[in-house]
């Protein structure tokens, strides 16, 4: 008697939600929306912590002390929102207990109230922006798994790197890792650059066109929807641990 062993085909893992292409997608856009209001307004990045290092660096030869002191803020910004969303992450998950939604559901508060304060002018360019890298510095962090394999959805260069990395290699060899088309590894990664560059275009654009500070409140519009999604569902919602690097 012969057995047959039927082996799901790659495209058939069940990831969770975010570590979904799409979401992936999403994350990448309100990044890029979060770096178009915090350029426009403040002169700096919200995510591309690589650019605020050199702008402290350059900065500090200058000798603009108040230059120097937000682009450094800005980075101790983003890693206290890292390390605090850290903090949080761990302790959920040893209570048994789901963090994606409460990430979520912060980012999209903190940004919508930024939104309204900066609207209102209640509130400092340069205080929205240091509040801004904090919540990216959580979402960075939060989530950093693309179907399976880590990436970035707020630094770029490295999603750069793997993009072109498996654009290569599938000149070379149709599959790679899971046995899924390198082809489609490249795309993952693009479609990330995709959406980066999409939301900052987007946000520019809005904030200039349509509604001053309209960037902030598309990316707390995206952060509610992506907590609804994660809550009707929230079992199989936060990334898996663990990862791999192409």
């Amino acid at each position: 008697m012969t057995t047959i062993v039927i082996q799901e085909h790659p495209e058939k893992i069940r990831f969770p939600l975010m570590e979904d292409r799409t979401v992936g997608f999403i994350l990448a856009f309100m990044a890029g929306l979060l770096n178009a209001w915090t350029l426009a307004h403040a002169q700096t990045f919200a995510t591309v912590q690589s650019g605020n290092v050199v702008q402290s660096g350059y900065r500090l030869v200058q000798g603009d002390w108040p230059a120097f002191v937000f682009s450094l803020g800005s980075v101790l910004a983003f890693g206290l929102g890292s390390g605090l969303c850290g903090m949080l992450m761990t302790t959920m998950l040893r209570g048994g207990r789901v963090f994606t939604p409460v990430v979520l559901g912060f980012e999209c508060v903190a940004l919508a109230g930024l939104g309204v304060a900066s609207r209102l002018g209640v509130i400092d360019p340069h205080v929205v922006a240091y509040a801004v890298s904090f919540v990216a510095g959580a979402q960075g962090n939060a989530f950093h798994k693309n179907h399976g394999m880590l990436y970035g959805n707020v630094a770029v260069t490295f999603v750069v790197q793997m993009a072109f990395n498996f654009l290569v290699q599938g000149l070379f060899k149709k599959n790679g890792i899971n046995s899924e088309p390198n082809l489609m590894w490249a795309g993952v990664f693009f479609s990330v650059l995709l959406g980066f560059a999409a939301g900052g275009g987007l946000g520019f654009y809005v904030d200039l066109n349509v509604l001053n500070h309209a960037s902030l409140f598309i990316s707390a519009a995206l952060a509610l929807i992506l907590t609804a999604m994660a809550l009707r569902n929230p079992k199989t919602a936060d990334p898996t641990q663990g990862g791999l690097i192409g």
